[in-house]
């Protein structure tokens, strides 16, 4: 369990501190031996903890591996940092755990005292605006890592009547989705019934790298989307029912 201490064991320099805790008065001075834990992930807490000494690590669950540190962070002498601070925003429960590394002194605050801290103390101010902008960066490439990974880039294709859209035999390296048109079926040079799969043509081929099992060309002009096998991973957590699909319609394949 953390202690509380009295500051003037650190011998502060730092002249907005003794303001700092006047002001806020009903603070909490925290001393953390190493290992303790300021907060943990999924906490519903809302404290906020000015780190005036000490080092800390952040942590992640990772799944069977359990928590991965993800961060660490040792404060100079002097120059006081943050942690748990998007908690004045609502961000609801901790996304990460922190840990003390050694010992770490603290001021634990109310969210509500980061209102005092912004209207009264600007060196705090800076270092608060600092790590929020920090954490927003941190946010949106995190965003936009999301995106990129979801993204199904697509390239239209127009085909003219008559023309082969997949050739049996060949590597299925784009999966092709109809769009309008229509088209027919050939095996082994001859027709055959057949239809795309939820508008996707020959869509197991593409998934289980195998070559095309027939031949598909337009019967009248068509419109498609080509997707590229290098997006096939995004084509999956978009199109969930598709891959459903294959795999109801190969369990009934073998029944």
């Amino acid at each position: 369990m953390p202690k509380p201490f009295d500051i003037s064991q650190l011998n502060v320099t730092e002249t907005e501190i003794p303001n700092l805790l006047e002001a806020c008065s009903d603070s909490r001075l925290l001393h953390y031996d190493d290992g303790e834990y300021l907060f943990c992930e999924d906490e519903e807490t809302t404290e906020v903890y000015a780190i005036l000494r000490g080092a800390f690590v952040v942590e992640q669950k990772s799944g069977a591996a359990g928590l991965q540190a993800i961060a660490t962070h040792h404060n100079e002498e002097d120059n006081p940092c943050f942690v748990g601070e998007m908690s004045y925003l609502g961000a609801g429960a901790r996304t990460a755990s922190v840990r003390s590394s050694g010992a770490t002194y603290a001021i634990e605050l109310k969210p509500s005292h980061l209102e005092t801290i912004i209207e009264r103390f600007p060196h705090f101010t800076r270092i608060l605006c600092q790590q929020f902008s920090e954490r927003l960066k941190e946010a949106n490439d995190e965003l936009k890592d999301i995106v990129a990974t979801n993204a199904v880039p697509v390239a239209q294709v127009d085909v003219m009547a008559g023309e082969t859209i997949v050739t049996q035999g060949e590597p299925a390296d784009r999966l092709y989705q109809l769009i309008w048109g229509d088209v027919q079926w050939e095996q082994d040079n001859q027709p055959v019934s057949g239809r795309p799969v939820m508008d996707f043509i020959e869509p197991g081929a593409y998934f289980c790298d195998l070559p095309h099992s027939v031949t598909v060309r337009a019967k009248t002009e068509v419109c498609l989307v080509a997707i590229e096998k290098a997006t096939k991973e995004a084509v999956v957590r978009n199109y969930p029912q598709l891959i459903l699909k294959l795999f109801k319609d190969s369990i009934n394949n073998r029944s």
